[in-house]
């Protein structure tokens, strides 16, 4: 019997671990890492978009290294209906390494953190650092140029892709095939005479021009024939109580001086938040646009 029972309870353990194990041997389909200094805060926003194999057996569980001093903002899913939804991680630190552990049901993983930018009066110095925890099939990075940075020198050279819709200039890496434990280490040094930060030193642009058929703009002409339906209706009801109050009270005028009344306002409606990377507006609540995955920005 004790035997029966010892059986047993290996089958349970071996089934609860195989599918852990069966990720040890993971490979990525793709991941590009974005690097944006100084961006909305005085450090080093980086955003890892991975995407895993179509034959993944969900759920899987990533084990992702990222800096110990990094701060993590958000951990996502993208789902192809919904967009991006937040979803829950642990984090644990090992040495120089805090490693996130992430159950993903879906094939699309984004990670977002805060690294340390290293200021020396107008100079800037940045570290990245990949671990190389899983192979991927096309790895990539894209750097951000803070706007007012000059005399930008990046090691590996990047390729400059130019000025973006955004308004921001961007340079890329080559995509590449990396193995488990593969490490890659980049580094970036500029020039920048002020603290400002990239977010306000831009105009937020729409990717598209607006016209009265965006979607969710609403145009005066839109709004005419509702504001004389209600103009019309205030009208009758004024007519309508002061009719009743000369038959009440017996009066007879030959003309009714009216006081002018003005118009009520219409409410202003809660100022609507677009996404400043694709120009879509957002929902309330949203943490990243529906649209384009980016974490959008919202006035203090």
């Amino acid at each position: 019997m004790r035997k029966l029972i010892a059986i047993v309870v290996l089958l349970v353990a071996f089934w609860i671990s195989f599918p852990v194990q069966a990720q040890s041997d993971l490979r990525l389909k793709s991941v590009t890492v974005d690097i944006w200094p100084e961006y909305d805060r005085p450090a080093v926003l980086v955003i890892y978009h991975l995407v895993l194999p179509s034959d993944a057996k969900f759920p899987v569980a990533l084990h992702l290294r990222i800096p110990a001093q990094a701060e993590v903002v958000a951990v996502a899913v993208n789902d192809p209906v919904k967009g991006l939804l937040n979803t829950p991680y642990d984090r644990t630190v090992q040495g120089s390494w805090a490693e996130l552990t992430i159950t993903s049901s879906l094939a699309d993983v984004q990670v977002e953190y805060y690294d340390v930018l290293i200021k020396n009066g107008t100079s800037r110095h940045i570290v990245f650092n990949w671990a190389g925890d899983y192979a991927t099939d096309d790895f990539s990075i894209v750097f951000q140029q803070p706007v007012g940075a000059t005399d930008l020198a990046i090691v590996p050279a990047l390729a400059s892709t130019g000025v973006n819709q955004d308004g921001y200039t961007y340079y890329k890496s080559a995509s590449q095939v990396l193995t488990a434990g593969q490490s890659i280490t980049l580094t970036a040094d500029y020039q920048k005479p002020t603290d400002d930060l990239s977010t306000t030193g831009l105009p937020v642009q729409p990717t598209q021009p607006i016209s009265g058929s965006t979607q969710g703009r609403i145009t005066m002409s839109a709004l005419v024939p509702w504001l004389l339906a209600g103009a019309g209706v205030i009208l009758l009801a004024i007519g309508t109580v002061g009719g009743l109050y000369l038959w009440k009270n017996g009066t007879r005028r030959g003309s009714v001086t009216r006081k002018h009344r003005s118009q009520p306002k219409p409410e202003i409606e809660t100022e609507e938040i677009y996404c400043h990377q694709c120009g879509k507006r957002a929902q309330a609540g949203d943490v990243f646009c529906r649209t384009c995955g980016i974490r959008l920005q919202k006035e203090a």
